[in-house]
C-alpha cells in the first residue's frame, strides 16, 4: 500500500427546510452551526441558503436543500449514524430536549447499544456506544 492516507469522511443530509433541520440538530443533539452557504458564512440571516455544517465535538454534519436534484440529494433519504462515548448520556439529553425518539434505547443485534431518530426531512439518525 502507498502512503496515501484517508484523513476524514464527510456526511451529508438531504434536508427540505435548511433552516428548520438547522434548529432541529442544535436542540436535538447540541450541534452547532459552523457554516451556512448564502449567509455570509453564518445563520445569521435567512437569505437563501442551500447548504449547512453543523459540529459538536470532532463531529461535522452537513446539510443540503434538496432542490430536485440528484437522488441523492433527496429530503428523507439519509441515515446518520454518530458513535458516543456514553449512549446513556446523549439518551437522557435528548429525551429531556422532548425530541421525539422513534426507536428506544436498546441492545444492537451487533456489540453496541444504541437509539434512533428521525430529523424533520425523514433522514434516519442511530446513536450507538460500541460494548
Amino acid at each position: 500500500m502507498t502512503g496515501a492516507q484517508f484523513l476524514k469522511t464527510t456526511i451529508i443530509l438531504p434536508v427540505e427546510d435548511l433552516y428548520a433541520a438547522i434548529a432541529w440538530y442544535e436542540q436535538a443533539l447540541g450541534l452547532d452551526v459552523r457554516y451556512v452557504h448564502g449567509s455570509g458564512g453564518r445563520c445569521e440571516s435567512e437569505d437563501f441558503a442551500n447548504y449547512a455544517i453543523m459540529g459538536r465535538d470532532a463531529v461535522e454534519v452537513h446539510l443540503i436543500l434538496d432542490e430536485g436534484g440528484a437522488a441523492w440529494t433527496r429530503a428523507g433519504t439519509g441515515h446518520l449514524s454518530l458513535t458516543v462515548q456514553d449512549v446513556d448520556a446523549v439518551y437522557a439529553e435528548v429525551q429531556s430536549r422532548g425530541i421525539a425518539i422513534v426507536r428506544e434505547l436498546r441492545q444492537e443485534d451487533w456489540p453496541a447499544r444504541g437509539f434512533c431518530l428521525k430529523d424533520p426531512s425523514g433522514n434516519e439518525v442511530h446513536i450507538e456506544q460500541p460494548i
